[in-house]
C-alpha cells in the first residue's frame, strides 16, 4: 500500500516536471513569437535577414509604413549609395524625377535632416512627400529659416507654381493666395508686363498648358498621340496632324460647318520644334529682327507644337472669294461655335496687350468643351483663364 503511494507521488511530480517543462516551452515559444513578430512579418513579405536587421532598427511608425506595404521594396537597388535608410522615399521620389540614385538619395536624405524641424512647424510627412515632388530642398531649407507655420501658407503651398521665396511678397500683398501668386509671380503672364524668368512646362500633354514667351516647351517634346486630321487642307498642303481629342473635335466642328453651308479647311496644324525652327529663320531672313520678332514664336514657344492649336481657312479663301478668313462668313460662324466643340480663338484683335500677339482670327486653340466655353463667355483670353484659375500643371525655370 505505501510502495503504491510512494509512486503514485513519484508520477505525480514527473508529471508535473514535464508540464512544467512543457509550459515553460510554450512561453518560450511565444516569446519568441512576439519578440521575433516583426521581423516573421518581414521575412514573409520578402526581405532577408540583412534587410530585416536594417528595418527593425527603424523607429516603429516607420517601420510600420514597410509592414503595410503589399510587397517588399527593393533595397539592394539603393544600398548601391550610402544612405540612412528612407527606402520609401527614394522609391516615391524616383518615380516622379527623372534623376539618378545618387540625387535621390542625396535629395531625399537632406530633406529628413530638415524634417524634425518641419514636423515641429506643423508639417506632417503626408503633406511633405506632396511637397517633395515641387519643393527643392533650398525651398525646404527657406521654409525652415523664416520660421512659417504650416496653417500660415498652407493657401499658397496648394497653388501649382508656388515660389517660395516669394512668400513674403505674397503675405504682403494682402491677396488671395491664387491671386498672391498669380500676380507676385507670373505678372507677365500678361505680356504687357516684363518676364524676369522663363519656364519649362514639365507636363506639356495637360490641355490648358499656356505656351508664349517666358512659357515654353522642351525641344524633343512630341506628342504621343498624334493623328492625321479628316477635314479639308488648304493649298499649302500642311501636315493635318493634331492630338487625338483636337483632331476629332475639330472633325464634328467641320462636320456641322458643312450642314450649315460652311467649309473650314486647315492651313497649319501641328508644327515640330524642328519646323518652328525653319519658320524662325525663314522670318529673321525676311524681316527686320523687331518685325520677325512680332510674327513669329521663338522655337519651343509656340502652341503649334503642342498639337493642340490650327491655322483655319476655308474653301472660299482657297478659291479666292475672300482674301483672309478673317473676311469670310465661314469665320463668323467658326467665332461663334468653336467653344461648343472645345477651340478659343487664341489671339483676339482687343487682347493683344495680354496675349503679346497680333490679331490672328484663323488660330484656334483647343482646350475642351469646359474651360472654351468658360473663356468664351467672359470674353477671356487664355491668360485670363489661367489667372483666374492657375496652372494645372508644373513649371520648371529654366
Amino acid at each position: 500500500m505505501m510502495a503504491q503511494t510512494k509512486k503514485r507521488r513519484i508520477n505525480r511530480k514527473k508529471q508535473i516536471k514535464r508540464l512544467s517543462l512543457l509550459a515553460l516551452i510554450i512561453v518560450l515559444i511565444i516569446f519568441l513569437f512576439v519578440s521575433n513578430f516583426n521581423r516573421m512579418r518581414l521575412w514573409i513579405k520578402g526581405y532577408g535577414f540583412s534587410e530585416q536587421n536594417i528595418l527593425l532598427q527603424l523607429d516603429k511608425s516607420w517601420l510600420n509604413e514597410y509592414l503595410e506595404l503589399d510587397s517588399a521594396l527593393d533595397l539592394e537597388t539603393w544600398d548601391t549609395v550610402e544612405n540612412d535608410h528612407h527606402y520609401i522615399d527614394y522609391v516615391n521620389y524616383s518615380s516622379n524625377h527623372d534623376v539618378s540614385n545618387e540625387q535621390v538619395v542625396q535629395y531625399v536624405d537632406s530633406f529628413y535632416e530638415l524634417y524634425g524641424q518641419l514636423e515641429q512647424a506643423g508639417f506632417s510627412i503626408e503633406t511633405c512627400r506632396e511637397l517633395m515632388d515641387s519643393l527643392t530642398i533650398d525651398d525646404f531649407q527657406a521654409i525652415v529659416d523664416a520660421g512659417y507655420k504650416y496653417e500660415d501658407i498652407q493657401g499658397y503651398l496648394d497653388i501649382n507654381g508656388v515660389i517660395v521665396s516669394d512668400i513674403a511678397a505674397y503675405i504682403d500683398s494682402g491677396l488671395d493666395p491664387l491671386d498672391a501668386v498669380m500676380n507676385v509671380s507670373y505678372p507677365f503672364i500678361d505680356s504687357q508686363n516684363t518676364i524676369t524668368t522663363n519656364y519649362q512646362i514639365m507636363e506639356p500633354d495637360d490641355l490648358l498648358v499656356l505656351v508664349k514667351h517666358g512659357f515654353g516647351v522642351s525641344s524633343d517634346y512630341v506628342p504621343d498621340d498624334l493623328v492625321s486630321t479628316n477635314i479639308m487642307v488648304s493649298d499649302s498642303n500642311p501636315d493635318p496632324r493634331l492630338r487625338k481629342e483636337a483632331a476629332e473635335a475639330l472633325e464634328k466642328m467641320a462636320e456641322d460647318a458643312s450642314k450649315e453651308g460652311y467649309t473650314l479647311a486647315i492651313n497649319s496644324a501641328y508644327r515640330s520644334y524642328e519646323d518652328q525652327q525653319a519658320v524662325y529663320d525663314e522670318y529673321f531672313a525676311m524681316y527686320d529682327p523687331v518685325t520677325a520678332a512680332s510674327l513669329v514664336a521663338v522655337p519651343g514657344y509656340s502652341e503649334h507644337q503642342l498639337g493642340l492649336s490650327v491655322d483655319l481657312t476655308c474653301k472660299d479663301v482657297i478659291d479666292g472669294v475672300y482674301g483672309v478668313f478673317g473676311d469670310s462668313p465661314d469665320y463668323d460662324w467658326t467665332i461663334a461655335h468653336a467653344h461648343e466643340y472645345g477651340f478659343i480663338l487664341r489671339y483676339p484683335e482687343d487682347k493683344t496687350a495680354i496675349t503679346g500677339t497680333a490679331n490672328e482670327p484663323w488660330h484656334y486653340r483647343y482646350v475642351g468643351v469646359e474651360a472654351a466655353t468658360e473663356i468664351y463667355e467672359n470674353g477671356w483670353t487664355l491668360e485670363e483663364y489661367i489667372q483666374h484659375h492657375g496652372f494645372t500643371y508644373d513649371l520648371s525655370p529654366e
